[in-house]
């Protein structure tokens, strides 16, 4: 065999792992699980600390903000396992309601660092109730701009 045969023996065997790899969702070992979920975590952390400084800062709650938001976890989880999945997906989902937790905690604890309180008065317990309370009863707009970032961070990740 030439090295030219070689080679393209080589580019099938690559082209066929990479098809296997984004059709197959099985493929992740416990191991590659475990490296998803948590810098997916981290990532949806990161994404909703700064979605909620953004807002704080600008004092306007803009739709486009969660669909960023969205499109970066989705992309985060997509990029690190190298596979689109309805499983991956899912995962996208949970850690952008996460990502949206956070950035409603983060709101609501802004304000209160800035008068001076900090967590002496409120419990984290309380702030998650309060994040989570307002991100689904409190405004229909941002209520319904986060289920349309849900969407999206489904569909980008499948």
């Amino acid at each position: 065999m030439s090295f030219q045969d070689k080679y393209k023996e080589y580019k099938e065997r690559q082209e066929a792992k990479k098809y296997f790899r984004s059709n197959n969702d099985q493929f992740l070992n416990s191991t590659q699980w475990s490296k998803v979920i948590g810098l997916g975590l981290l990532t949806a952390i990161a994404s909703g600390v700064v979605l909620g400084i953004v807002i704080h800062s600008l004092h306007i709650t803009s739709s486009l903000f969660y669909i960023i938001c969205a499109l970066v976890v989705a992309g985060a989880v997509t990029k690190i396992s190298q596979i689109h999945s309805s499983q991956m997906a899912i995962l996208s989902v949970i850690l952008t309601v996460i990502c949206y937790v956070v950035g409603e905690m983060t709101m609501i604890y802004l304000p209160l660092h800035e008068a001076g309180m900090g967590m002496q008065f409120i419990s984290l317990l309380d702030i998650f109730t309060l994040s989570v309370r307002s991100l689904f009863v409190g405004d229909l707009f941002t209520t319904v701009v986060a289920v349309i970032g849900l969407f999206i961070a489904y569909a980008s990740a499948k």
